[in-house]
Order: C-alpha cells, then structure tokens, then sequence
C-alpha cells in the first residue's frame, strides 16, 4: 500500500481485490434480490482528495430509519419488507462490513430519496 500520496492527481487504488470483489458482489446481489422490477439499481464511483468513494444505491424497498441502526449486525434480516421471501441468514451485511474493516475501508447505509444506499469509502493512502 502507498504510504503518501499526491493530492494533485488519483492515485492507483491498492487494495485487496479479492475482497473488494466480495463486497460489490455481496451488495449487488442484495440490490438484485430487493429491487422491484419497475425499480432501479445505481453504481457510482468518486474519487476525493483521500479516499475512493463507490455507491450501490436500489429502490422499491422501505426501510424503516430504526432499522438503519442495526443493518449491519450478524443474523439481523429485515423481515417485514421482504415480499419476496427471500429468506437468507443475515450474515451478508456483516460480512461485507467486516470486509471493508479488513481492507481498511469503512462503510455506511442511508436511506436517499426513496433507495437505499450503500457507500463504501477505500483510502488511497494506508499508513
């Protein structure tokens, strides 16, 4: 990993790709799973002074802001908005949290307009 960087220009991003492919794919697929036919899934990308700033944001699902709170801890299932039935261990989020953790990246949830959003922040530069 660089240990400084030039603020004037993006750096390459060093990471851990393996698992940076695991969170993508881990919030991808829940974007997948909980995204209405009529909604829509968005990914975007911005590059700040210090960190690297990816976005995967889906409509069609309420979710209420008390649950926000706790999104991210083991075996914790939304269970009152899942039409579908999906099922699943609620092991997904905490994972991806404990991955970013490991990448020395940090991860937050929101609720934006009427999705969800899941930005994940990698630094450039880890010291």
């Amino acid at each position: 990993m660089p240990t400084n960087c030039d603020p004037t220009s993006t750096p390459p991003l060093e990471t851990d790709f393996s698992y940076l492919e695991r969170i993508l794919s881990e919030l991808l697929n829940n974007a997948y799973k909980y995204t209405p036919p009529q909604g829509s899934i968005t990914i975007s990308a911005q590059a700040t002074a210090t960190n690297l700033e990816l976005q995967v944001s889906n409509s069609g699902i309420e979710v209420p802001d008390k649950e926000l709170n706790y999104i991210f801890d083991k075996f914790y299932r939304i269970r009152s908005n899942d039409p579908w039935k999906h099922g699943g261990t609620g092991l997904g989020l905490a994972l991806v949290k404990k991955r970013v953790e490991q990448i020395q990246g940090t991860i937050e949830v929101a609720k934006k307009d009427d999705a969800i959003a899941f930005t994940l922040h990698l630094p450039w530069c880890v010291a």
